[in-house]
């Protein structure tokens, strides 16, 4: 069974049910979007696979169900950026996110980079200035194969965002987990009762709590789209896997099972 995807980070077993207090259940939810990679795509998956470093893997994904590959190729900002989005039928307030990740056995993680996550119809990244309309709610993997999240708000403390790192978490190579997020936005300018959750192979391991994600209230700064992100960086040379000879080089990702859905 393919997992669906909830708005507070998670990672989690397939089949596996969120029991942790604050969790969505299932069956509380209205799934709203999908893309397993197997049969006739969206338009999420047709833009992933129009792209260079990216391939369509038969029988790689969760129980033996076709999963796309993500090819990380060095270079000089780190690796090749590879990123997309999926416009969700409404914006709404509260949506959650799952997906399969299992990074190559040959996955050299460096300094880190990034995951999908969340945006509004314009979202806030790469240090550029946020606005009253502008946020991001994102992952990131660490230089140590461990997890954290990366989100943009109007009340961070820095340029690049804030963050919580996962105690006690490593990615295991050549093995899928499942992530979700379960992410609920603020529900007045001034009022900062957001709040984003990360839960890894059914275990919540990050909470983000009164968050003032948005300083506009519309609908142009509700949960509008799926943000696939994915690339070492950073923006420069040290974010690169190299070769032990410092040649820029190539390592892999396996991701499957992309859901959301709608808290009710």
């Amino acid at each position: 069974m393919k997992m669906r995807i909830f708005v507070t980070i998670v990672v989690l077993q397939i089949g596996s049910v969120l029991s942790a207090a604050g969790h969505s259940k299932p069956g509380n939810d209205v799934q709203v979007f999908a893309e397993r990679f197997d049969g006739d795509l969206s338009p999420l998956g047709r833009a992933l696979l129009n792209k260079k470093y990216v391939r369509l893997a038969k029988k790689a994904g969760m129980r033996g169900s076709d999963a796309i590959q993500i090819t990380y190729q060095g270079y000089q900002e780190g690796s090749h950026r590879i990123t997309a989005t999926a416009r969700l039928p409404q914006p709404g307030l509260r949506y959650n996110l799952s997906f399969a990740v299992k990074f190559c056995k040959n996955f050299d993680f460096v300094l880190g980079g990034k995951l999908h996550g969340f945006g509004p119809e314009q979202h806030v990244d790469g240090g550029n200035k946020i606005s009253p309309s502008s946020w991001s709610a994102r992952l990131m993997f660490e230089r140590d194969g461990g997890l954290r999240s990366y989100v943009y708000h109007q009340d961070m403390k820095g340029k690049f965002g804030d963050s919580k790192k996962v105690e006690h978490f490593r990615f295991k190579l050549n093995h899928y987990h499942q992530v979700q997020i379960q992410l609920s936005l603020n529900t007045a300018a001034n009022k900062a009762d957001g709040k984003m959750i990360t839960v890894v192979d059914g275990v919540e391991v990050i909470r983000h709590e009164n968050i003032r994600f948005r300083g506009k209230i519309n609908d142009q700064t509700l949960i509008s789209k799926l943000m696939f992100n994915t690339f070492h960086g950073g923006a420069s040379p040290e974010w690169a896997p190299r070769t032990k000879d410092k040649k820029y080089r190539a390592v892999c990702a396996y991701f499957d099972d992309f859901i959301v859905t709608k808290p009710l």
